[in-house]
């Protein structure tokens, strides 16, 4: 046989026994007779070695392990978590953390526990498998949680564009006693890479799931049922009497917990306390009729002392490049009518990066310098790029931003560049604000109502008009920040003009019960413009018992330099008070 039949008898040999070898492996690049000869021996040799059920093979570990959908159980569940051997494949989303040691369970002994929550949206994550959970199929989904507020079971996907999306699957109100967030039929939306989460509307405080299932579509699952809550009724025996009296002495001094404090917090402020018990005891010895509700804890105002001087020590100038990086989110252009200029005005609305309709958000009015209009603090100012850092980072609460036009003068609808002249039309935006631009967007966007829910700030004239508005709309508005505020609140005279300004230093002042959550002025060394007054409103507010927080920036001027600070650590503590 000719050295060159040889070769095809031996690479055919290792075909048949399923062996593939590359060209360049088999054969040397130029053949001459003798190497050919010595060649073929040995492939011939390694081919003869080799048999066809691949004895002798090492398996290839990189393959990628093939496997079929997820099958569902006797009771029509894909999943059944129940967190007795681990976190089953749950874990922590955004800043959080999970643990399966320490919870109180609803089933079982264990429980999964969501703690280190930076925001609401932090919580307890799982992907769903790609093989089973299919976009357009109906499934039946069920978790048990436990917590503070409304507790939501959420849905993240990407969408067709790659762009992701939020869905919420479920919601149920929970005192720290175990609520079933469940519907039975709900269709995964088109999309890919489906998880599914935990979150709460509102709050950072831990909390814990179990009993978390996924069937097939209308599967009914057992779960916490509604407690049947009688004020009074602590002991849940559906009659208020001597024995409640009991438990409202001891839940006075030790605290009470889930439908125990629903019952027992008669006047509706959050907490168990003593005029909660002298309202039970008075109804037990027929003194009342009725219980009275006092505040509720979501309207208290917290001792702004407390909170500002918690973060005082953290305010920093010098802003992390982090945090100025690229922003995010999306602007909308919006047109509403002013009452006070008898016309429409625009403005420009930012919602955040995972911007969700079906969730709502605390809103941030954001106010522009002499001269400028809506888009004047969309770029340059950092507002943007440092809320889509912070908010993505977990140090910020997600927020919509309103970007404004401040300008409200019914005889010209555009500024006519004569500062005296046109400072009126932008005091009058303290009634603008609350009478026209506040009800469109609360009737237009999912926001938060209520001065906890409400900021506003920021520069120049800007910084002037927030800190009227906070002055006079304090009801409204809980959060003011002014960087290097112009001159004119009270009457004075700068090396520009006369201001005969529009109230007195003696009212430049924010009494309880309407005291700021929180009140931060900052104002540059080097700014020839306005020169000292950022300093001089701070010095009024305190001397007159209104807490404050000055930010003095060195070398900064009449820009960015002093109103980047400002902003970084404003937005960071926005809407944290309450």
């Amino acid at each position: 046989m000719s050295i060159r039949k040889k070769l095809r008898s031996a690479f055919a040999g290792m075909v048949a026994g399923t062996m593939v070898l590359s060209a360049a492996s088999v054969m040397p690049v130029e053949f001459g007779e003798p190497e050919l000869e010595s060649y073929a021996a040995g492939v011939s040799k390694f081919a003869a070695s080799m048999t066809s059920d691949g004895n002798g093979l090492t398996a290839d570990t990189d393959a990628p392990v093939q496997r079929d959908a997820i099958t569902p159980d006797a009771n029509s569940y894909y999943y059944h978590d129940t967190f007795e051997n681990g976190t089953d494949d749950w874990e922590g989303r955004g800043g959080a953390s999970v643990s399966t040691s320490g919870g109180t369970a609803y089933a079982g002994s264990k429980a999964l526990t969501v703690f280190g929550r930076g925001s609401s949206w932090h919580g307890a994550m799982k992907s769903l498998d790609p093989l089973t959970f299919k976009a357009g199929e109906t499934y039946s989904f069920s978790v048990a949680a436990s917590g503070s507020g409304n507790m939501m079971l959420s849905l993240q996907y990407t969408d067709a564009s790659g762009e992701t999306k939020y869905d919420h699957i479920a919601n149920g109100g929970s005192s720290g006693d175990y609520v079933q967030l469940a519907n039975p039929d709900y269709r995964l939306p088109d999309g890919s890479n489906f998880i599914l989460y935990v979150e709460t509307e509102d709050g950072t405080s831990s909390f814990t799931i179990d009993e978390a299932i996924v069937a097939k579509a209308g599967t009914q699952i057992d779960g916490p049922k509604p407690v049947k809550v009688i004020p009074g009724d602590i002991n849940g025996d559906e009659r208020v009497d001597s024995f409640d009296v009991i438990l409202a002495r001891k839940g006075a001094v030790n605290g009470l917990t889930g439908a125990a404090l629903k019952a027992g917090d008669v006047d509706g402020d959050g907490k168990m306390a003593a005029a909660d018990l002298v309202q039970i005891a008075e109804f037990v010895l027929g003194q009342r009729k009725n219980f009275e509700k006092g505040s509720s804890s979501g309207n208290e105002n917290p001792d702004p002392s407390e909170f500002m001087a918690s973060i005082r020590n953290s305010i920093t100038v010098d802003v992390p490049a982090s945090a100025l990086a690229s922003a995010g989110g999306t602007v909308e252009h919006i047109t509403y009518f002013s009452k006070k200029a008898n016309r429409s005005k625009g403005a420009n609305v930012w919602l955040p990066p995972g911007y969700d309709s079906s969730r709502k958000y605390p809103v941030f009015y954001v106010n522009h310098g002499y001269g400028g209009d809506e888009n004047a603090m969309l770029n340059g100012m950092g507002v943007r790029e440092i809320a889509t850092n912070l908010i993505k980072s977990g140090e910020a609460e997600p927020m919509i931003i309103v970007f404004t036009n401040q300008y409200t003068d019914p005889r010209h609808e555009k500024q006519t560049g004569n500062g005296q002249a046109d400072v009126p039309g932008y005091d009058n935006f303290v009634e603008d604000l609350p009478d026209s631009l506040m009800p469109y967007i609360e009737s237009h966007y999912p926001v938060k109502t209520g001065r906890e829910n409400t900021a506003v700030a920021v520069f120049s004239m800007g910084g002037r008009e927030s800190l009227y508005i906070g002055i006079r709309c304090s009801d409204k508005v809980g959060y003011i920040g002014a960087g290097a505020p112009a001159p004119g609140i009270f009457p004075t005279r700068d090396q520009i003009m006369d201001h005969p300004g529009v109230m007195s230093k003696e009212d430049m002042r924010i009494d309880a019960p309407y005291s700021p959550y929180l009140l931060m002025i900052a104002g540059g060394t080097n700014d020839g413009m306005v020169g000292t007054y950022p300093k001089q409103y701070s010095d009024l507010f305190t001397e007159h018992g209104t807490e404050n927080i000055y930010i003095s920036v060195p070398g900064g001027g009449h820009d960015g330099k002093t109103v980047i600070p400002l902003m970084y650590n404003f937005i960071k503590n926005l809407f944290k008070a309450v």
